[in-house]
C-alpha cells in the first residue's frame, strides 16, 4: 500500500487550485479487517481485570475515529473505540433506554498498523482516571444524558458515571498528549499518553463536578441543549500542532427538538492549544438529505462525523447518514466567526438552528456561504463502501483511509437472553480520491520543520531530505 500512495504522490501536485478538480473515478485500492479479538482481552491488556465477561462481545467499534499523524509512515494510525457495546432497551414503565452489555469496558485507543488486507494491532491504551482506573463508557448525569440500564431495561444509579465518555474524535499532539471528543457533556478532553484524564472542557452550565479530573466549563451553555448520543462527533488538529476544531455531530435542539431535528445547521468550535481558550465557532451548512443519501428522508439523519485539518485554515468534512456520506472541504473564514455572537443566545429568534435550506435564514445562509464548501467524494461511487463510515484520515493529495463502525458487531436476543454476534467487520479502506485535495497534512506541516515520511516527496519549496539518518523537510 506504502509504495502505491508514495508513487501516485510523486505524481500530483501539492497544491491543486479548486477550479480544476476534475470527475475521475475513485479507486478501491486495498481492505483490510481487524481480526477477531475478544473484548475481555483487548481491555484487560489495557486495564488488568477491567472486564470480567464480555458476554462473547468481540473488539469493535473503532470506526469512532481514525487518525493520522503528517510525516508518520503511511500504513501507521491510531484509532478509537466509542462507549462500547450497547444496545436500545424498553424500561418497565416503557420509555426507552440504553442497555449496556459490558458496563466496566473503557473506551479504548488503539495504535495500529494496516498492510495490504491486514491489521496489526501495535498498542492498546484504555481511557481512564489518573487513578489507574477505567473511565468506562457510561453516561455522566441523571436526568440529562439518555437513560443507562442493563440489557433487560433495568437502570440503576452504579451505571452514571462522573468520568464516562462515549469517546469519538482522536487527535495525538507532539508532546505524546491525545485530545478526544465526546458525546455526553457534550466534551473536549486532554487525555496523557497512557490515557489518563486530565481535564474535560464542557458546557458552562453542566451539572457534573467530578473529582477525578479538572472540569473546565467553557463551551457557550447552549451547547446544553444538544441531541441525546450525538454531540462532539469530530475532532481535527491544524498541522502546525496548534488549533483544534471540534464539530458538533447534529444541530442542537434550539430552541426546541422539531427545529433541530428539521435543522441543516451544525456548528464548528476552534480551540487554541496554547492558552487552551475557545477562539471560535463557525456555521457549518449540511447538504439536503437525499443528496447525502437517496434512500434517506428526514434531515435528521444527517450527522457531521469526521474532519481533517488539510492545513490551519481548510478542514476536510465528512456529512453523512448510515448508509453513505460525502466529503466536502471548507474554509475557516473569520469573518464567520460567531463565537460569543447572538447566536449563542438561547433568546435569539430565529435561532441559528432554524436554517433548513436555501431562504430559510439569510443570515445564517451568508455565514455557511463564507465557508466557500466543495464536494470532493461521494461515497456512492464506491459500491462495496460499508455503512457508518465515521473515521477518516489523509494520507496525501490523492489518498484517505476510512473505518466503519461496526457497533461491535452484536445483538441482544431478547429470547435466549443471549448475545449473538454477527459477520460484520471493522474494515479499513484506502481509496484514491476522484479529485485531489488542495493540500493535505504532511506538506502542510513541512514549512514547521515536521518530519516528512519519503524521501523526494515534495511541498511548496522544499522537499523530503535524508540527513543526519532521519527523513526532513528541506530547501
Amino acid at each position: 500500500m506504502k509504495k502505491f500512495i508514495l508513487a501516485s504522490l510523486a505524481a500530483v501536485a501539492l497544491v491543486v487550485p479548486q477550479a480544476v478538480f476534475a470527475a475521475d473515478a475513485p479507486v478501491l485500492v486495498s481492505t483490510a479487517v481487524l481480526p477477531d479479538i475478544t473484548l475481555k482481552s483487548a481491555s484487560n491488556a489495557a486495564i488488568a481485570d477491567s472486564v470480567a465477561n464480555d458476554q462473547g462481545v468481540l473488539l469493535g467499534g473503532l470506526g469512532s475515529d481514525l487518525y493520522h499523524i503528517p510525516g508518520d509512515a503511511a500504513d501507521i494510525f491510531y484509532a478509537i473505540t466509542d462507549r462500547g457495546p450497547n444496545n436500545d432497551t424498553v424500561q418497565p414503565d416503557k420509555s426507552a433506554g440504553t442497555g449496556f452489555v459490558v458496563p466496566t469496558f473503557s473506551p479504548l485507543i488503539l495504535k495500529i498498523q494496516i498492510s495490504g488486507s491486514q491489521v496489526k494491532i501495535l498498542e492498546t491504551i484504555a481511557i481512564k482516571t489518573k487513578s489507574g482506573a477505567g473511565a468506562t463508557g457510561l453516561p455522566n448525569i441523571k436526568g440529562y444524558d439518555a437513560v443507562p440500564t442493563d440489557v433487560k431495561g433495568i437502570t440503576a444509579d452504579t451505571l452514571y458515571n462522573l468520568s464516562g465518555l462515549d469517546a469519538e474524535g482522536l487527535v495525538k499532539t507532539a508532546n505524546g498528549d491525545f485530545w478526544i471528543v465526546d458525546e455526553y457533556a457534550p466534551s473536549l478532553a486532554q487525555l496523557s499518553s497512557t490515557g489518563a484524564i486530565k481535564a474535560r472542557y464542557v458546557p458552562t452550565g453542566w451539572k457534573g463536578n467530578p473529582t477525578s479530573f479538572k472540569a473546565v466549563k467553557s463551551i457557550p451553555s447552549l451547547y446544553l441543549t444538544r441531541k441525546a448520543n450525538r454531540g462532539f462527533e469530530a475532532l481535527a488538529l491544524t498541522p502546525d500542532g496548534k488549533t483544534l476544531f471540534i464539530g458538533l455531530q447534529s444541530p442542537l435542539l434550539n430552541p426546541t427538538k422539531a427545529v433541530g431535528d428539521a435543522s441543516l445547521a451544525t456548528r464548528i468550535l476552534r480551540f487554541d492549544l496554547g492558552s487552551k481558550r475557545f477562539t471560535g465557532e463557525f456555521v457549518f451548512g449540511f447538504e439536503k438529505v437525499s443528496l447525502v443519501d437517496a434512500k434517506a428522508t428526514k434531515n435528521s439523519d444527517l450527522k457531521l462525523s469526521a474532519m481533517v485539518a488539510l492545513d490551519s485554515n481548510t478542514l476536510l468534512v465528512q456529512e453523512r447518514t448510515d448508509n453513505s456520506y460525502l466529503l466536502s472541504t471548507i474554509t475557516i473564514d473569520e469573518s464567520a466567526n460567531i463565537l460569543g455572537s447572538k447566536w449563542d443566545l438561547a433568546a435569539t429568534s430565529p435561532s441559528l438552528e432554524s436554517y433548513t435550506g436555501v431562504g430559510t435564514n439569510a443570515e445564517v445562509e451568508k455565514l455557511i456561504a463564507a465557508s466557500n464548501k466543495k464536494i470532493v467524494f461521494n461515497s456512492t461511487s464506491i459500491a462495496s463502501m460499508p455503512g457508518k463510515i465515521e473515521g477518516v484520515a489523509v494520507l496525501d493529495a490523492n489518498h484517505i483511509v476510512v473505518v466503519n463502525d461496526n457497533d461491535f458487531n452484536f445483538a441482544y436476543n431478547t429470547t435466549s437472553g443471549l448475545v449473538d454476534i454477527g459477520k460484520l467487520k471493522t474494515s479499513f479502506l484506502t481509496i484514491k480520491l476522484p479529485v485531489a485535495l488542495p493540500t493535505y497534512p504532511e506538506a502542510a506541516a513541512a514549512k514547521y520543520g515536521k518530519k516528512c515520511s519519503e524521501a523526494g516527496l515534495e511541498a511548496p519549496g522544499l522537499t523530503c531530505t535524508a540527513f543526519q539518518g532521519d527523513l526532513r523537510w528541506r530547501k
